[in-house]
């Protein structure tokens, strides 16, 4: 079984319940719709409400992020990041999309390095621990007394469990959520960026002049009003806690890796290979 186990690159949650419903769904014939703007107000509204009745995850301060645009997945989030603003950071074992485009040429090894202008992105909960950073209060604090801008990658936020935390920390001025991770729509990415305050780029440009994916806004309300929230939990939570057992791993907070000895590691092909319906 431990063969199963990926350390390399750990996968978020797919199977077969979620390729038949994007299959069935999409060859409906339903159509999007001829009011775009109905559809776009009709998901983040669905979005918001998605991530509010969340039973195993907690989010405190949002309806203080009163812009609201809808991305193309956490990813859209990060670039309009790297493309509109300057000196953006990220800390160490961070996404490692960020490695890729970078290297490590924009990565700090402590909260210390940084410095007034910059731009921080961190994830919550943070990949590396599958829970939130374990110094997350005094990285904010930090931020705020130096006047760097904090944006949230919440990518994960979905797929986790016993996780409370409040966005309406001063230091924090965005945070992007997607149904990625949390619903098995990785091909399909969708999701809502929460400002603090509007700025121009591509997200805020795509939003103005509606350019964003009918297909996927779609499929994410589809796919919200099916599954709802907290569904991996509720699907394979007793199987992951099982495997977690008999392979003596240690349980994160994220339903997709636990930890093999101090190596995070994803457990994906397992709870799928073990599931029995219960």
């Amino acid at each position: 079984m431990r063969e199963l186990l990926q350390y390399n690159r750990p996968q978020s949650m797919y199977d077969s319940e979620i390729h038949t419903f994007i299959s069935t769904a999409t060859s409906s014939g339903e159509n999007f719709g001829d009011n775009p703007d109905k559809l776009w107000a009709e998901f983040k509204d669905k979005f918001h409400t998605w991530i509010l009745n969340s039973k195993l995850t907690v989010a405190h301060g949002l309806e203080k992020f009163s812009d609201r645009d809808i991305i193309v997945g956490v990813t859209q989030f990060i670039d309009d990041i790297y493309q509109s603003k300057k000196n953006v950071k990220v800390l160490e074992h961070e996404y490692k999309y960020h490695q890729r485009l970078y290297g490590d040429a924009n990565t700090v090894k402590t909260v210390d390095e940084l410095r007034s202008g910059d731009n921080l992105i961190i994830s919550v909960p943070f990949p590396a621990h599958g829970d939130i950073h374990s110094d997350m209060s005094e990285i904010l604090d930090t931020c705020h007394e130096r006047a760097v801008d904090v944006h949230i990658d919440a990518c994960w936020w979905g797929c986790c469990r016993d996780i409370e935390f409040d966005f309406d920390h001063p230091a924090i001025k965005s945070v992007g959520f997607s149904l990625s991770k949390a619903l098995g729509l990785g091909a399909n990415r969708i999701g809502v960026r929460y400002s603090r305050e509007r700025w121009n780029g591509p997200v805020s440009i795509h939003n103005d002049f509606n350019m964003c994916n009918q297909a996927l806004v779609w499929l994410g309300i589809k796919f919200i009003n099916q599954f709802g929230s907290d569904h991996w939990w509720n699907k394979y939570g007793k199987t992951y806690f099982r495997v977690c057992k008999e392979l003596n791993l240690t349980p994160t907070k994220a339903i997709h890796v636990a930890y093999d000895g101090d190596m995070l590691c994803g457990v994906r092909p397992l709870l799928r290979k073990c599931y029995n319906g219960r």
